[in-house]
């Protein structure tokens, strides 16, 4: 898949991205096994719970540094719509979906979900803005 992309900077991003969902996945497994078994308390129980997310932090580096690298401007102009797109699809969702929590008592909504979300509305933009340009 990797030797099918044409840009360096898109073959670095991919497998960068690749390797922040593993790491999160990893992390993700081992913050609730520390909390199933060791029951961490206080500042531990923070930094324990905050662990999965530091691939996400990296991940969004990565699309800066994927930007900055880029040359191809048109490459570039389609990633930025396309976050915008799922920028705006989270930020709807995310507001509908807290006003239905608080007016007609829907089931709350965990945020370990946003991240996911933002990239499903991202990729369906990306395909939106994609064609558009065909």
């Amino acid at each position: 898949m990797l030797c099918l992309m044409k840009s360096p900077a898109v073959r670095r991003y991919v497998m960068r991205m690749w390797i922040m969902a593993a790491l999160c996945i990893l992390f993700a497994v081992v913050t609730a096994l520390a909390f199933r078994l060791y029951h961490p308390h206080g500042v531990l129980a923070y930094l324990v719970a905050i662990l999965p997310a530091l691939p996400i932090i990296g991940a969004l580096v990565y699309t800066g540094v994927y930007l900055a690298e880029e040359k191809d401007e048109f490459q570039r102009n389609l990633l930025v719509q396309s976050l915008l797109g799922g920028t705006g699809g989270i930020l709807a969702v995310i507001t509908a979906w807290g006003y239905m929590e608080d007016f007609a008592h829907a089931p709350h909504m965990d945020l370990i979900w946003v991240y996911a979300l933002f990239w499903g509305f991202a990729s369906v933009s990306y395909c939106v803005v994609w064609a558009r340009y065909k």
